[in-house]
């Protein structure tokens, strides 16, 4: 127990000078039959002592849960953010296999740069971060999430990778990327190209 956590005692855990001696559970006892006598007695209220104590449970009601979770979703978020951020500071920078820098890049280096700028090391390949998180629906997608497509159109050949950047509606979802032909850009899931060769999205497990 911390000791900030402890409260002052209105009764003293020992006898008072020319008082006659009680043990500690005889003072008690006596503190029990003093609150019968006040709740006979009309007294409806709660001692300072009795507040302190029960200010203790406040952390476990449902409202003080409702709010650790919204903290720890807005964390979640600038997280996602800062990815979001660094992927974009690479737009317009040309296509290079294997590329993750500002000379060149490559689809799934464009997210292990990105997501390690909050220190979370994606696996390097498409086909590998395929497998970072669990796969979602198309209409569950929020900022973050990655998708996945394969020329073959095939779940088993991934060829190329993006993540969502932002959820205008059901039918307009952004994503960056980076493009054989344009380099680092970004397009909407749902253009015609894109939707044939979709394969899967997944939330990053991070």
């Amino acid at each position: 127990m911390l000791l900030g956590s402890c409260g002052k005692s209105s009764y003293s855990t020992f006898s008072k000078p020319n008082e006659e001696y009680r043990s500690a559970r005889e003072i008690a006892e006596l503190k029990r039959k003093e609150r019968l006598e006040r709740k006979r007695s009309g007294f409806k209220g709660n001692s300072p002592k009795e507040i302190r104590i029960s200010s203790r449970d406040k952390k476990k009601s449902p409202r003080s849960i409702r709010i650790s979770s919204s903290n720890n979703n807005k964390a979640v978020s600038r997280d996602i953010q800062t990815v979001i951020s660094t992927a974009r500071s690479y737009r317009g920078t040309p296509y290079k296999f294997g590329g993750t820098s500002r000379v060149g890049m490559d689809c799934s280096g464009l997210l292990c740069t990105s997501f390690q700028a909050i220190d979370v090391n994606l696996p390097r390949t498409s086909t590998e971060q395929s497998q970072f998180g669990p796969a979602i629906a198309p209409h569950q997608l929020r900022a973050g999430d990655l998708v996945f497509f394969s020329s073959s159109n095939s779940a088993y050949n991934i060829t190329h990778v993006g993540m969502v950047t932002e959820v205008k509606s059901e039918n307009e979802i952004w994503f960056i990327h980076a493009s054989t032909s344009l380099g680092v850009t970004e397009d909407n899931l749902f253009a015609p190209y894109y939707q044939k060769i979709f394969v899967k999205a997944v939330r990053p497990s991070i």
